[in-house]
């Protein structure tokens, strides 16, 4: 029994390990190349950003963008407040256009879009897919990081340069 136990828990921390991996990717077509998201940081304040918890799921409402922590899904990790000074905090309110150059440039360097004669498909800006999104809580010396799903874009409108 022990044993059935054991094989049934390694395969379990196989299969999420590998899925935790697979959500660290994207690919722009069936079969197509596989490119690493870009970790965004985003710095959450109590005072002036509003956070929504129910039992499962958590939403963090930050400058107009909606980012959804769920129990399930997503890892929640505990640093040191030093940690901050070792990554590069985005704004909220500027990730949907650094997203649509992001698209852009990659679209431009994928070798499927390359070899067409076409021009390549226009980003999809309302799937946000192609950046991991890490939302920063501070606690006095302490520091939450919540891996987050980005799931809305305010209505603000995009500026791309």
């Amino acid at each position: 029994m022990d044993k059935i136990f054991l094989v049934l828990l390694l395969g379990f921390t196989i299969l999420s390990h590998s899925q935790e991996k697979e959500r660290d990717y994207f690919v722009f077509h069936k079969g197509g190349e596989k490119h690493l998201k870009p970790i965004k940081y985003i710095l959450f304040n109590p005072k002036i950003h509003e956070k929504i918890k129910s039992k499962k799921e958590t939403y963090f409402h930050i400058k107009g963008e909606r980012f959804k922590f769920s129990q399930k899904e997503n890892k929640i990790d505990t640093c040191n407040v030093k940690y901050l000074k070792k990554i590069k905090l985005s704004k909220a309110n500027q990730l949907s256009s650094n997203e649509f150059e992001f698209i852009k440039q990659k679209l431009k360097e994928d070798k499927y879009w390359k070899d067409k004669k076409n021009k390549y498909p226009m980003p999809i800006t309302k799937n946000h897919n192609y950046f991991k999104v890490i939302i920063v809580e501070k606690y006095n010396d302490k520091i939450l990081k919540y891996d987050v799903d980005w799931t809305y874009t305010g209505t603000r409108g995009f500026k791309v340069n």
